[in-house]
This record gives structure tokens, C-alpha cells and sequence, in this order.
């Protein structure tokens, strides 16, 4: 898994293309495989069924896009996501928008308290004139604001505490393909099939590996509807 984070430089990106780019399906997989793991271009086509030359067709549109970066490895080009971005879109009888959001630290303690305040001013107001109508409306225009930015610190942080997760089980397992399916489980896979499927590994070499790291203690198994799911322990 070396190379598994690098890091991109920022640009700015358009709602606009990020909806034009996300309204193709295939595009939608390739970026659903890449929020797994860094794949160059063959590996792409043979997890997804796809001609190579649509893959690289697709690869430059998120490329130009600013969502999806390369870096060289050896002799391979691999793609991945280079940045955690949020798209919010806002389709209502009363407003239409879209805005791209960038994972950001704020103060969550500082922020919820603000929310409080803001929630029970709005419950205070009677709202029955024009103008109290007009502060309730300002105020939950503020709210959503405020909202936001608490979704975008739980982005970060939950990103944050991926690849803490991500480095050490570098650390920890020495194995490659008992790495690789403790990254399955870390990124919420759940059964040997998932795993394999996802990865295109053998069955039995995942659920080789499964049992190598229950016996290590860094997994544990349970049964749910009459099937084994496995989770870090």
C-alpha cells in the first residue's frame, strides 16, 4: 500500500462541474473504486469491466475536473483522490443552489453552542409580522450555515482518523494482502465476499488472511442472518 495517500495541490472546483462530471455513471464507479485505493488504468478497466481507452477518457474529465490526481509508481500511472470535498445541493419550492464545501477544522464546541442560541431564538420568535418573519428566515439562512461548517469539520476529522487507521496497519501488518483486507475493513467492508469482489482477490486467500488476523486478535467475527461479518477488532 505505498504510495496509498499522496498528497495533490489545491485548485478551485465549479458545482456545476462537479454535477456535469458525477451525472455519468461510470465516472460515479470509477471514483466509488478510487475512495478504496489508488488503481492505474488497467487495474481500473479490469475491476470495472471497461475498455482501457473509456477509463483514460473518463481519468482526464475527473482529472480536469480538479476531483481525481496521478502519481507514478515504478512503471504505473495510479489515479486517486487527491481531497475530501462535499457537494451541497439545495432543490426546494423556494431556492435552487450548489456549493462545493472543502473539508475545514472548526470549533465544534464553540459552533453547537451558537446553534443552541440560534434554534431557541427562532422557537422565541412569534413570527407573525413581516419583519419577524423576515429575522426568523435571516436566522435559519444563518443555521444551515452554521450546520454546514459542523459537517465539514466531521469530514475532516473522520478523514483524519482513516488514514491514522491507514498508517497503522502499515505499521502494524507486514502482510500485503492481509493489509489490503484490513483496508477493506477499515473502509466498511464487511464479509469475505465484499472483499474479495472489491478487490478482485481469491475467496479463499481473503478468508485466509481473515482467520490469520482473527488469530493475531486485530479482527473479530460475528454471524447476522445466518452470515460471518468481520470488523476490526
Amino acid at each position: 500500500m505505498k504510495g496509498l495517500v499522496p498528497r495533490g495541490g489545491e485548485m478551485d472546483i465549479e458545482a456545476e462541474t462537479i454535477m456535469d462530471v458525477l451525472g455519468n455513471e461510470s465516472r460515479r464507479r470509477i471514483l466509488q473504486l478510487l475512495s478504496r485505493k489508488p488503481c492505474y488504468v488497467s487495474e481500473i478497466s479490469y475491476y470495472l469491466g471497461m475498455a482501457p481507452k473509456a477509463v483514460l477518457e473518463h481519468l482526464d474529465k475527473l482529472v480536469k475536473a480538479g476531483i481525481v490526481s496521478s502519481f507514478e509508481e515504478g512503471r504505473k500511472r495510479y489515479y486517486y483522490i487527491p481531497r475530501s470535498l462535499r457537494l451541497e445541493v439545495v432543490i426546494s419550492p423556494h431556492k435552487f443552489g450548489a456549493e462545493i464545501r472543502d473539508s475545514e477544522n472548526y470549533d465544534l464546541p464553540s459552533l453547537m453552542k451558537e446553534i443552541r442560541n440560534e434554534f431557541n431564538m427562532i422557537e422565541r420568535l412569534k413570527a407573525e409580522s413581516i419583519s419577524e418573519i423576515y429575522r426568523a428566515l435571516k436566522v435559519a439562512e444563518d443555521l444551515q450555515r452554521r450546520f454546514s461548517r459542523v459537517q465539514s469539520t466531521l469530514s475532516m476529522r473522520f478523514n483524519q482518523f482513516v488514514e491514522r487507521m491507514l498508517n497503522e496497519i502499515e505499521r502494524v501488518v507486514s502482510d500485503d494482502l492481509e493489509r489490503l483486507v484490513m483496508l477493506g475493513l477499515a473502509k466498511g467492508l464487511r464479509t469475505a465476499a465484499e472483499i474479495a469482489e472489491t478487490f478482485r482477490l481469491p475467496y479463499r486467500e481473503v478468508e485466509r488472511a481473515l482467520n490469520s488476523l482473527h488469530e493475531k486478535g486485530l479482527v473479530e467475527k460475528e454471524e447476522k442472518n445466518g452470515e460471518v461479518v468481520w470488523m476490526i477488532k
